[in-house]
C-alpha cells in the first residue's frame, strides 16, 4: 500500500487495544521481513488486473521504487510507534488521486484480496501452531486494512462530491452564456428551469458581460423557460433593472401565451420591461437601440 503527499484532513488510526498493538508489532515484524518479496509479487498480479495494470505499466520504476520505500516508512512508524496520522493523510491523497484519474473504489477491493493472501501465507508459516498468536496477529492486520480501507473509501466519497459540484457549476455556467453579437449588443439565451441560485448567477454572469464588454442593449430571451412563477418573474424585472444602472438596455423576447397569462394571474408588473414577441424581433429592436438597422439584400442581379 504506497502513498502520496499532503492533506487536509487529520486522520486518526485503529482503536487498537493492549492486544492489537503486540499483534501488530508482530505481524510488523513478519511483514517487513518479507516487505520486497510481497511488493514484487502483488505488482506483477495487479499488472493483470483491469485498472490497476495500465496505472502500473504506466509508472515508472524509480516513482514506483520511491512509493514503495516511502509507504514502507510510515507504516513502521504508524505499528511500531502509533504515529498514524502521516500514514493515514497520505493514503487519503493517494485514494484521491486514484479517484481523479478514473479508478473505480472496487479495485481497491480486488488489491486487498490480492494481497492479504500473501500476507497470510508468510504470517502463518513464522507463527506455525501457535493459534493464539495466529488469531491474534491476523486479528490486529485485519484491523489495519479495515482502517486503509475507510480512509481510501472517504478520499473517493469527498473526491466525487467534488466533482460533482464542479460539473454541477460548469453545467450552469454553460446554461446561461452571455453572448456578444456585435458591438454594444448582447444576447442572453435562458432555457430550463430556473431556481434562486441560478436567477442570481444569471444576473451576475449579465452584469459582468455588460461591463465588460461596454454593452448597451441585452436581449433577454426566456423561449425555453417552460414555466414562469412570481420568484422567476421578479428575478427577470430584478435583472432588467440592474442592467439598466449599469447603462444597458434590455429587451426580454420569447415571452410564450402561457407565460404572459401566469404573470398576468399572479400580479407581477412587467410595465417596465421592454418585451418583444420572438427573438428574431427582440434583435431587430435591439440593433435599432444601438443603431444599425436590418436592411433586406437584392437578390444577385437584380437592379
Amino acid at each position: 500500500m504506497s502513498s502520496t503527499a499532503t492533506q487536509d484532513h487529520v486522520h486518526h488510526g485503529p482503536d487498537l487495544t493492549s492486544a492489537d498493538r503486540q499483534g501488530l508489532e508482530a505481524f510488523w515484524k513478519i511483514y517487513d521481513a518479507h516487505y520486497d518479496e510481497i511488493t514484487q509479487e502483488s505488482m506483477e498480479a495487479l499488472s493483470q488486473d483491469p485498472e490497476f495494470g495500465p496505472l502500473i505499466a504506466s509508472m515508472p520504476a524509480e516513482q514506483l521504487e520511491h512509493q514503495n520505500y516511502r509507504s514502507r516508512q510510515l507504516i513502521r512508524r504508524a505499528v511500531l510507534e502509533g504515529d498514524w496520522e502521516p500514514y493515514l493523510a497520505d493514503l487519503h491523497e493517494q485514494g484521491a488521486g486514484y479517484a481523479r484519474m478514473g479508478l473505480s473504489f472496487s479495485s481497491w477491493f480486488r488489491a486487498i484480496s490480492v494481497v492479504r493472501p500473501m500476507i497470510n501465507h508468510r504470517v502463518r508459516g513464522a507463527i506455525g501452531d501457535d493459534h493464539e498468536r495466529l488469531f491474534s496477529v491476523l486479528e490486529a492486520m485485519d484491523k489495519w486494512f479495515d482502517t486503509a480501507m475507510s480512509v481510501i473509501g472517504d478520499a473517493y466519497l469527498h473526491t466525487k462530491q467534488d466533482t460533482i459540484l464542479e460539473q454541477q457549476e460548469a453545467i450552469r455556467e454553460l446554461s446561461t452564456p452571455v453572448l456578444t453579437l456585435m458591438d454594444g449588443l448582447l444576447l442572453l439565451p435562458v432555457v430550463g428551469v430556473i431556481d434562486s441560485y441560478r436567477a442570481r448567477q444569471m444576473t451576475d454572469q449579465l452584469l459582468q458581460a455588460i461591463h465588460q464588454y461596454r454593452a448597451k442593449v441585452v436581449v433577454m430571451d426566456i423561449t425555453g423557460v417552460a414555466a414562469v412563477d412570481s420568484m422567476v418573474a421578479n428575478h427577470l424585472v430584478q435583472a432588467v433593472e440592474a442592467a439598466r444602472l449599469l447603462g444597458a438596455t434590455a429587451v426580454v423576447t420569447g415571452v410564450s401565451a402561457e407565460v404572459a397569462q401566469t404573470v398576468v394571474k399572479i400580479g407581477v408588473d412587467l410595465a417596465r420591461v421592454r418585451t418583444v414577441g420572438d427573438l428574431q424581433g427582440g434583435l431587430s429592436e435591439a440593433m435599432r437601440l444601438v443603431g444599425y438597422r436590418l436592411e433586406k439584400a437584392e437578390p444577385a442581379g437584380e437592379q
